[in-house]
């Protein structure tokens, strides 16, 4: 089987150092309630080590992208593992960025990145055994699965699939990507999502695609390829050091990879995500270890008693789970 890497993105909001490099790009010294979700560190990312170290120690190597911050209990000398700094990867004219599709597309320049990586945020985590072919078939294509899906905008965010959808279906047609995946678009392995697949079926054009909250597979070469194809993907991105009408994201590289068919299918319900609103919902699912990989999303309509009640219970339910320190730990 091929080597596998697995690339984390990490932000501590509470960094005073990144605070400031913040407001002055801000000019304002508070942040809105959505700006501190997104950014938000509820102390779990060594449960998501202390994961890959239980359910796959098989990965090659461990990346955590971060801007001039380590978790103070990471053992940065532990050889399966390197934090890597914005200005290792993203050129200083784009820095500092605050842009999550910034650093994303730039993760490809991570030195010694292996050609079959898989991309995780840092509020994702295995819940059980995994293997290597959870996330490449044996010839080295990404495990994922096509789904539609249809844009529902409430910000600025949303703006990157227009975006992205825009260079695709000049690229690809519809119908015949129905055609010759009809398989795979209407499988009871997709679940729920088949009733999309049908609800989206009349319009002509793709309208967005099943975003799963997951960790996702690339193959660095293809992404490589690609973005040498659409420049302006990086180009126009990489100037807004905040999320911006303009961006593009990630996702495109998995969007062109899900169409051209340069995947392998998984079942929809090998992840799932869990809203910390709903905290009660996750520690069931981390007791019971009953998806293969969890997403606990914060979310900015929890208030500060309910956040303190739900990071606390979904940090006791891991420590029962995932008690014992890794060698990624001090």
């Amino acid at each position: 089987m091929v080597a596998i890497d697995f690339v984390i993105t990490w932000v501590d909001q509470s960094d005073p150092k990144w605070l400031t490099k913040y407001q002055r790009l801000t000019g304002s010294s508070k942040m809105s309630e959505e700006e501190r979700a997104r950014y938000r560190d509820y102390g779990t990312l060594k449960y998501l080590f202390r994961s890959i170290e239980r359910y796959a120690p098989w990965v090659h190597h461990v990346f955590l992208v971060t801007d001039a911050q380590i978790p103070g209990w990471l053992n940065d000398e532990y050889a399966k593992v390197t934090v890597i700094d914005h200005t290792e990867i993203i050129p200083a004219a784009y820095l500092p960025t605050f842009n999550s599709n910034v650093i994303d597309l730039n993760l490809i320049n991570i030195p010694n990145l292996e050609e079959h990586f898989v991309y995780f945020n840092d509020d994702m985590f295995l819940n059980r055994r995994v293997e290597p072919t959870d996330f490449f078939d044996e010839s080295g294509k990404p495990r994922d699965f096509l789904s539609f899906n249809a844009i529902m905008p409430n910000g600025v965010f949303e703006h990157t699939y227009v975006n992205n959808l825009a260079i695709l279906n000049n690229l690809f047609s519809k119908k015949q990507v129905i055609r010759e995946q009809f398989g795979r678009i209407f499988n009871l392995k997709n679940g729920k999502w088949n009733l999309l697949n049908f609800a989206t079926l009349p319009f002509p054009l793709f309208t967005r695609f099943v975003d799963p909250h997951t960790p996702v597979s690339y193959c660095k070469s293809r992404v490589v390829s690609e973005m040498r194809q659409f420049p302006q993907i990086k180009s126009v991105t990489s100037q807004n050091r905040l999320r911006a009408t303009s961006d593009y994201s990630l996702w495109f590289f998995r969007y062109y990879d899900l169409l051209t068919g340069y995947y392998s299918h998984r079942a929809a319900n090998f992840s799932y995500a869990h809203q910390l609103s709903d905290w009660s919902q996750a520690v069931r699912d981390i007791e019971r270890s009953k998806h293969a990989v969890i997403n606990i999303n914060d979310a900015d309509d929890i208030d500060d008693e309910h956040y303190k009640q739900a990071t606390d219970a979904i940090s006791t339910a891991f420590n029962r789970a995932l008690g014992a320190k890794s060698h990624f730990e001090r």
